[in-house]
């Protein structure tokens, strides 16, 4: 297995929605995968696309028999995006834009005019949950065109559908609930693309560790929940199954451990725990590239920001005007099994992702294809 995996934007979650909007005939310059461009030119009538929170490779390798539907429906292995992490690459599947097109990089972005870490899927203070928001930064400032108008807008016989977890659609409470849903969606009049997205893998992950026993009961849930699901399905819907990262399990790296690093900050860092962007004062930059080498080297890789942004692992094309604002000076990478923890906060997670180990990293490409 490679030590680190980095993002491949010809093999990644991002080139699923290439595919798919090259079937639908939508223009757009992500590329897309081959194998499942030729399982789509079979001429489904539904396209169900899948998303399934951290269900890395790791995942179904590890709690599932090789004859498992999951494992017997995987076709290849994909990248996640960079960062490793459901903002960056749920946005991506949706918008079909890599993170520095989308400027959507991770849990908690810095806006300037806010003089906030704004949490973008909450709207809220990432270092103080007491602070009232009464306007909409990310949805305002990150605007995006979702893949459901762009295959509208070209196929007007064509119906898009979201469908969401418990969060959002309350009576989704099981993922067999949520694969009802899709089945009784499949039988709309029509031609039907659907958007499922499922959460509770990645939520026992962070609590439990992603090797527990209550990931491995959630996994063989999601593969039986599954196998009804392409039972019961009539020939004319495909399915495509995917993640957007995996996890690793981890120890915390509390930053007000570090006072002589604090010291150089301009304000707190952001982005994600083990993808984390520093801002720092000018005056203080190589004290500070000395003070993290000193405390964290061979726990984290640490770039100058630009040159992340010129390795391409925030992918390609025409950056968000935002994007470079919310990287910061330097990022730092976690290469290990630790991630660092941003404030003082009573909760450990014993799993996370976001950096470029192999099983955050990779995750499968399924397809049930019944033609």
């Amino acid at each position: 297995m490679k030590k680190y995996v980095v993002p491949d934007y010809k093999n990644s979650v991002l080139n699923v929605t290439g595919s798919i909007l090259k079937h639908y005939g939508v223009k757009t310059e992500v590329s897309s995968l081959p194998l499942l461009d030729a399982e789509l030119a079979k001429g489904y009538r539904n396209v169900v696309l899948f998303l399934v929170d951290a269900m890395g490779e790791f995942a179904i390798k590890k709690f599932l028999s090789k004859k498992a539907v999951l494992n017997r429906d995987k076709r290849a292995s994909i990248t996640s995006v960079f960062p490793s992490t459901t903002v960056s690459a749920t946005t991506a599947v949706i918008s079909g834009k890599s993170p520095i097109e989308s400027g959507w990089i991770g849990w908690s972005q810095y806006f300037h005019e806010e003089a906030k870490t704004i949490i973008l899927f909450r709207n809220t203070d990432y270092y103080n949950d007491s602070t009232i928001i009464n306007h909409p930064v990310a949805e305002t400032e990150l605007k995006y065109q979702t893949i459901y108008s762009q295959i509208e807008a070209m196929n007007p016989d064509v119906k898009t559908h979201e469908l969401f977890p418990a969060f959002r659609t309350p009576e989704h409470d099981t993922v067999q609930k949520l694969c009802a849903t899709i089945i009784k969606t499949t039988q709309s009049p029509g031609k039907n693309f659907i958007y499922a997205y499922w959460d509770k893998l990645d939520t026992l992950m962070h609590e439990y560790g992603p090797a527990s026993q209550a990931v491995k009961l959630m996994v063989r849930e999601i593969n039986n929940a599954y196998q009804h699901m392409i039972e019961v399905l009539t020939d004319d819907t495909i399915v495509i199954v995917i993640a957007d990262h995996g996890q690793v399990a981890v120890k915390p790296l509390p930053l007000w451990n570090y006072p002589d690093l604090e010291a150089t900050f301009l304000h707190k860092p952001s982005v994600e725990s083990r993808m984390t962007a520093f801002f720092i004062k000018p005056e203080q930059r190589e004290n500070f590239v000395s003070q993290f080498k000193k405390h964290f080297d061979k726990k984290y890789l640490l770039y100058p920001s630009d040159e992340v942004v010129k390795m391409g692992w925030f992918g390609i094309g025409t950056p968000h005007p935002r994007f470079r604002e919310f990287i910061g000076d330097y990022l730092a990478i976690a290469i290990s099994h630790y991630y660092f923890q941003l404030f003082e906060y009573p909760t450990v997670m014993k799993g996370q992702h976001a950096g470029i180990l192999p099983d955050e990293m990779t995750v499968p490409l399924i397809i049930h294809s019944s033609k």
